[in-house]
């Protein structure tokens, strides 16, 4: 019931990643194309920058609710024949998965109070930094969140088959 309401919840991250990958590709070809007219994009390295951060954060609480990222089966075998060490295994990863966002959260959420009293700016766009490490400190308590709620899709467990994993 949690995942499913937390999917629809975070719908709108999917459309936000989608965007900045749009606007990395409209950066990328515009500035390429001014280049070679002696009229390049000022700021579009920072813009593509920001993008690029911003793309991966609103992507990692959907990665995580979907549990789609990168994991290690080393003691899959193990695992499978023993429920206890399953749960065990789950409860250890979801426990440092959720102090390591926590972590980052604080962190980067110290970094944007930073930013905003000295008033960090982007050199070349102009645009203020504190909003985008306060964006990524909230993404990461919502991964956070995330992990408590997640748990593995159907679909993926059938289409990993084993293969990707290390």
């Amino acid at each position: 019931m949690a995942y499913s309401i937390a999917s629809k919840v975070l719908f709108p991250l999917y459309v936000l990643t989608s965007l900045c990958i749009v606007l990395l590709m409209g950066v990328s070809f515009s500035d390429v194309i001014l280049r070679s007219l002696n009229r390049p994009i000022p700021g579009a390295y920072e813009i593509t920058e920001i993008a690029v951060g911003a793309m991966v954060f609103a992507a990692l609480p959907v990665v995580t609710l979907r549990q789609e990222h990168v994991r290690v089966t080393l003691f899959r075998v193990l695992a499978d024949r023993y429920r206890w060490v399953d749960l065990l295994f789950t409860l250890v990863s979801r426990g440092v998965a959720i102090a390591v966002y926590v972590f980052f959260a604080w962190h980067l959420l110290r970094l944007g109070n930073q930013m905003s009293a000295s008033g960090a700016r982007a050199i070349f766009a102009g645009f203020p930094l504190a909003p985008f490490a306060w964006f990524a400190a909230a993404m990461c308590l919502v991964s956070a969140f995330a992990t408590i709620v997640s748990r593995k899709a159907p679909e993926t467990e059938e289409a990993a088959d084993g293969m990707g994993e290390i």
